[in-house]
Protein backbone atom coordinates (compact mmCIF):
# COMPACT_ATOMS: atom_id res chain seq x y z
CA UNK A 1 0.00 0.00 0.00
CA UNK A 2 1.37 3.17 -0.91
CA UNK A 3 0.48 6.90 -1.15
CA UNK A 4 1.97 9.71 -2.97
CA UNK A 5 4.41 11.41 -0.28
CA UNK A 6 5.15 13.80 1.30
CA UNK A 7 2.24 16.34 1.00
CA UNK A 8 2.75 20.12 1.48
CA UNK A 9 -0.90 21.54 1.31
CA UNK A 10 -1.98 25.15 2.22
CA UNK A 11 -5.17 26.39 4.56
CA UNK A 12 -8.40 26.58 2.12
CA UNK A 13 -6.99 25.33 -0.95
CA UNK A 14 -8.73 22.10 -1.68
CA UNK A 15 -6.19 19.49 -2.24
CA UNK A 16 -7.93 17.35 -4.54
CA UNK A 17 -7.20 13.21 -4.60
CA UNK A 18 -4.84 11.58 -2.75
CA UNK A 19 -5.41 8.07 -3.60
CA UNK A 20 -3.79 4.67 -2.75
CA UNK A 21 -1.65 2.45 -4.98
CA UNK A 22 -1.78 -1.68 -3.39
CA UNK A 23 -0.71 -4.57 -5.32
CA UNK A 24 -1.99 -7.87 -4.00
CA UNK A 25 -5.53 -8.10 -2.92
CA UNK A 26 -8.41 -5.80 -2.92
CA UNK A 27 -8.49 -4.28 0.17
CA UNK A 28 -12.00 -3.90 2.23
CA UNK A 29 -11.41 -0.82 4.54
CA UNK A 30 -8.93 1.85 5.34
CA UNK A 31 -8.37 3.69 8.81
CA UNK A 32 -5.83 6.09 9.57
CA UNK A 33 -3.44 7.46 12.29
CA UNK A 34 -3.24 10.06 14.16
CA UNK A 35 -6.39 11.75 12.79
CA UNK A 36 -5.90 13.81 9.38
CA UNK A 37 -5.18 17.45 9.34
CA UNK A 38 -8.86 19.39 10.02
CA UNK A 39 -10.60 19.87 6.92
CA UNK A 40 -9.57 16.67 5.48
CA UNK A 41 -10.99 13.01 5.51
CA UNK A 42 -10.53 9.16 4.35
CA UNK A 43 -12.58 7.42 2.75
CA UNK A 44 -12.82 4.11 4.63
CA UNK A 45 -13.87 1.96 1.52
CA UNK A 46 -11.80 3.56 -1.10
CA UNK A 47 -8.69 5.01 1.17
CA UNK A 48 -9.09 8.14 -1.33
CA UNK A 49 -8.00 11.43 0.84
CA UNK A 50 -10.22 14.69 0.02
CA UNK A 51 -10.81 17.99 1.37
CA UNK A 52 -9.75 21.67 1.96
CA UNK A 53 -7.18 22.14 4.69
CA UNK A 54 -8.75 24.22 7.70
CA UNK A 55 -5.87 24.75 10.28
CA UNK A 56 -1.88 24.95 9.70
CA UNK A 57 -0.26 21.29 10.81
CA UNK A 58 3.11 20.81 10.90
CA UNK A 59 4.97 17.50 9.42
CA UNK A 60 3.19 14.57 10.68
CA UNK A 61 3.52 11.08 9.63
CA UNK A 62 0.05 9.58 9.16
CA UNK A 63 0.02 5.75 9.27
CA UNK A 64 -2.84 4.21 6.56
CA UNK A 65 -3.82 0.50 7.35
CA UNK A 66 -5.59 -1.35 4.62
CA UNK A 67 -7.73 -4.44 5.53
CA UNK A 68 -9.01 -7.33 4.16
CA UNK A 69 -9.98 -10.95 5.04
CA UNK A 70 -6.45 -12.19 4.57
CA UNK A 71 -4.71 -9.13 7.10
CA UNK A 72 -3.57 -5.77 7.19
CA UNK A 73 -1.10 -3.63 5.05
CA UNK A 74 -0.10 -0.03 6.21
CA UNK A 75 1.28 2.95 3.89
CA UNK A 76 2.93 6.51 5.88
CA UNK A 77 1.65 9.58 3.89
CA UNK A 78 4.09 13.03 5.36
CA UNK A 79 1.78 16.06 5.28
CA UNK A 80 2.39 19.45 6.12
CA UNK A 81 -0.13 22.12 5.96
CA UNK A 82 0.73 26.17 6.02
CA UNK A 83 -0.60 29.33 5.44
CA UNK A 84 -1.58 30.61 2.60
CA UNK A 85 1.18 33.52 1.19
CA UNK A 86 -0.32 37.27 1.99
CA UNK A 87 -1.32 38.82 -0.48
CA UNK A 88 -0.04 41.54 -2.28
CA UNK A 89 0.01 45.28 -0.97
CA UNK A 90 1.16 46.96 -4.02
CA UNK A 91 1.65 46.88 -7.43
CA UNK A 92 3.35 49.71 -9.28
CA UNK A 93 4.80 50.23 -12.96
CA UNK A 94 6.83 52.68 -14.59
CA UNK A 95 4.41 55.84 -15.94
CA UNK A 96 3.29 57.32 -18.42
CA UNK A 97 5.19 55.36 -21.34
CA UNK A 98 5.77 56.78 -25.06
CA UNK A 99 7.10 53.85 -27.09
CA UNK A 100 7.77 54.59 -31.03
CA UNK A 101 6.84 51.60 -33.98
CA UNK A 102 9.37 49.57 -35.27
CA UNK A 103 11.79 50.24 -31.93
CA UNK A 104 12.03 47.82 -29.04
CA UNK A 105 10.92 49.12 -25.64
CA UNK A 106 13.33 46.81 -23.54
CA UNK A 107 11.75 45.48 -20.37
CA UNK A 108 8.82 47.61 -18.47
CA UNK A 109 9.53 45.96 -14.98
CA UNK A 110 6.96 45.88 -11.64
CA UNK A 111 7.44 46.37 -8.79
CA UNK A 112 5.54 44.84 -5.83
CA UNK A 113 4.88 45.21 -2.29
CA UNK A 114 3.54 42.28 -0.16
CA UNK A 115 3.11 38.54 -0.63
CA UNK A 116 4.49 37.04 -3.86
CA UNK A 117 2.71 37.14 -6.68
CA UNK A 118 1.87 34.73 -8.69
CA UNK A 119 0.49 35.85 -11.97
CA UNK A 120 -0.67 38.45 -13.83
CA UNK A 121 -2.79 39.87 -16.34
CA UNK A 122 -3.63 43.28 -18.25
CA UNK A 123 -7.07 44.73 -19.57
CA UNK A 124 -7.17 45.45 -22.53
CA UNK A 125 -4.77 44.10 -24.33
CA UNK A 126 -1.69 45.69 -24.59
CA UNK A 127 -0.53 48.10 -27.78
CA UNK A 128 0.36 45.50 -30.88
CA UNK A 129 3.58 43.69 -30.76
CA UNK A 130 3.60 44.14 -27.08
CA UNK A 131 2.93 41.59 -24.20
CA UNK A 132 3.17 40.90 -20.34
CA UNK A 133 4.95 37.76 -19.08
CA UNK A 134 2.14 36.18 -16.87
CA UNK A 135 4.48 35.01 -14.12
CA UNK A 136 6.57 37.91 -13.92
CA UNK A 137 4.71 40.54 -15.04
CA UNK A 138 7.23 41.87 -17.09
CA UNK A 139 6.28 44.07 -20.27
CA UNK A 140 8.17 43.80 -23.06
CA UNK A 141 8.46 43.47 -27.11
CA UNK A 142 8.14 46.21 -30.18
CA UNK A 143 5.22 48.17 -30.94
CA UNK A 144 3.66 47.57 -34.02
CA UNK A 145 1.05 50.03 -34.51
CA UNK A 146 0.21 53.35 -33.39
CA UNK A 147 -1.84 53.60 -30.28
CA UNK A 148 -3.34 56.87 -28.47
CA UNK A 149 -2.64 57.15 -24.75
CA UNK A 150 -4.22 54.40 -23.32
CA UNK A 151 -4.73 53.39 -19.31
CA UNK A 152 -3.41 49.58 -19.03
CA UNK A 153 -4.76 47.76 -15.78
CA UNK A 154 -2.63 44.81 -14.77
CA UNK A 155 -3.75 42.88 -12.04
CA UNK A 156 -1.27 40.38 -9.82
CA UNK A 157 -2.66 37.23 -8.22
CA UNK A 158 -1.90 34.82 -5.28
CA UNK A 159 -3.63 32.60 -3.41
CA UNK A 160 -4.74 35.49 -1.03
CA UNK A 161 -5.42 38.04 -3.12
CA UNK A 162 -5.24 40.48 -6.23
CA UNK A 163 -3.64 43.76 -6.93
CA UNK A 164 -3.84 46.36 -9.49
CA UNK A 165 -1.67 48.74 -11.44
CA UNK A 166 -2.22 50.83 -14.14
CA UNK A 167 0.23 51.74 -16.83
CA UNK A 168 -0.26 54.43 -19.46
CA UNK A 169 1.13 53.89 -23.26
CA UNK A 170 1.03 55.60 -26.27
CA UNK A 171 2.66 54.39 -29.47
Amino acid sequence: LTYSSPNVYTVGVAIGTLTPTSTGGAIASYAVSPSLPAGLTINTTTGVITGTPSAVSSQTFYVVTGTNASGTVTATVVMTVENPPPPPAGLTYTSPNVYTVGVAIGTLTPTSTGGAIASYAVSPSLPAGLTINTTTGVITGTPSAVSTQTSYVVTGTNASGTVTATVVMTV
